[in-house]
């Protein structure tokens, strides 16, 4: 008796070790976490497995995974391909919940793209307010993104704002020639 006994913890002792052996030195980091690290050309395997997750997400739980999203992004030391990789995942399954957190992010020059490509894929009038609150805390090139995202929510209460861009000759020419077409394609787009 004392032989099995001293044979099944020799077996259970090998397979402990064995599995030491095979592992990569400590335990596998948590996808989530380490989206939050992201680096523009480097590993991006977590962020694959996140990915998969968030487009094999069932409707009933998009609550969760946009939860879930939203605290990734407000971990401290976010990265910026971090924040633009969640932000991705949040046109996927986000709602106006996500204003809050992403209005910070679309006044920053670095975050602003990725903040405006889920901000416009998201259904609500908070959404489109959020866009117009911006056009005075962004200049040139962004300012003029967020006039093509504005036209592309066919948000006619912007209006008077982009006729004001288009018309003052202190914005640079990108930003009043964005309103102008802005304001063509809101023509168009029924009040």
């Amino acid at each position: 008796m004392n032989a099995e006994k001293n044979r099944a913890s020799t077996r259970a002792e090998r397979a402990e070790r064995s599995a030491d052996r095979k592992s990569n030195f400590g335990s596998t980091p948590d996808p989530w976490d380490a989206c939050t690290r992201l680096e523009y050309g480097g590993d991006r395997s977590f962020a694959w497995s996140v990915r998969e997750e968030i487009i094999n997400t069932p409707t009933e739980d998009r609550a969760k995974a946009e939860e879930r999203l939203l605290k990734a992004l407000a971990q401290p030391g976010c990265t910026e391909a971090g924040q633009a990789f969640l932000c991705q995942m949040l046109v996927l399954v986000g709602s106006a919940k996500c204003v809050p957190a992403l209005t910070p992010l679309l006044r920053d020059p670095k975050s602003t793209e990725a903040a405006r490509y889920a901000l416009q894929a998201l259904p609500g009038a908070e959404v489109s307010a959020a866009l117009r609150d911006a056009l005075g805390a962004l200049t040139g090139t962004a300012k003029a993104g967020l006039i093509g995202s504005i036209a592309a929510r066919r948000d006619t209460a912007a209006r008077p704002d982009l006729t004001a861009l288009k018309d003052n000759s202190a914005e640079p020419a990108i930003v009043r020639e964005a309103a102008t077409r802005a304001l063509e394609i809101l023509a168009t787009a029924q009040t």
